[in-house]
């Protein structure tokens, strides 16, 4: 599954797969605070890594702490290796501040953020830079919400990114309580593509992301 993602947010614009997605999209979650969600990063059948959100309530506030740890070896050399470490705020359905940091291939990156008056503060390597108050984020696979997003902030370079949303359509999913009717729908940023899998209370369930050319599902756990 190879994409020029850049290339596909430039030519397709949110206002065009919108109407896909009107017609099935669940309410949003509750306010209630959300289960904790574990994958598994399975390549080729065999598994990688992991990628887990753990969810906890603090007053009025959602916080959602994120751990992405995935390490591809073909013939015992490691050809990808991705470590991600994310605390996430949020307050009535709105982020208010963020932490996260990112070992990308060798790669350190570094992201923090705040609410302010005037929008969503963001310092990462790439230096300051003031996005919409409104947004979600990069992390946020697991609210069914980001379907209707266009742009997110990138928790893990900084800055915001576009996103494109197209629904495929029903698929059924084997997770640990048993077969799911779920909705899957394709995303596509300029870091990363790939699949997410709803049931029909809006929750995640599976993934398929692609992270340089090779093709990770992610398994639900617990």
């Amino acid at each position: 599954m190879c994409i020029n993602r850049r290339r596909m947010l430039a030519m397709t614009s949110a206002a065009a797969v919108l109407p896909l997605l009107g017609t099935w999209i669940p309410a949003p979650l509750h306010a209630s605070v959300p289960a904790d969600l574990r994958f598994l990063a399975m390549y080729q059948g065999s598994p990688v890594g992991e990628h887990r959100v753990a969810f906890q309530s603090d007053g009025q506030n959602l916080v959602v702490t994120t751990h992405i740890d995935i390490t591809v070896t073909v013939l015992f050399i490691t050809v990808f290796h991705y470590v991600h470490d994310a605390v996430e705020i949020w307050q009535s359905g709105r982020l208010i501040s963020v932490e996260s940091v990112t070992d990308d291939n060798g790669t350190s990156l570094a992201v923090t953020g705040s609410a302010s008056s005037d929008g969503f503060r963001i310092m990462s390597l790439d230096g300051p830079f003031l996005a919409a108050s409104n947004l979600l984020t990069t992390n946020t696979l697991w609210d069914i919400r980001l379907l209707r997003e266009s742009r997110v902030i990138d928790v893990q370079h900084g800055g915001e990114v576009g996103l494109v949303v197209k629904r495929v359509g029903a698929e059924q999913v084997v997770t640990p309580r048993g077969p799911v009717s779920t909705q899957r729908y394709q995303i596509i940023t300029p870091n990363y593509a790939g699949s997410l899998f709803f049931d029909g209370d809006g929750q995640w369930v599976k993934g398929l992301m692609e992270r340089q050319g090779e093709i990770l599902e992610y398994a639900l756990a617990s």
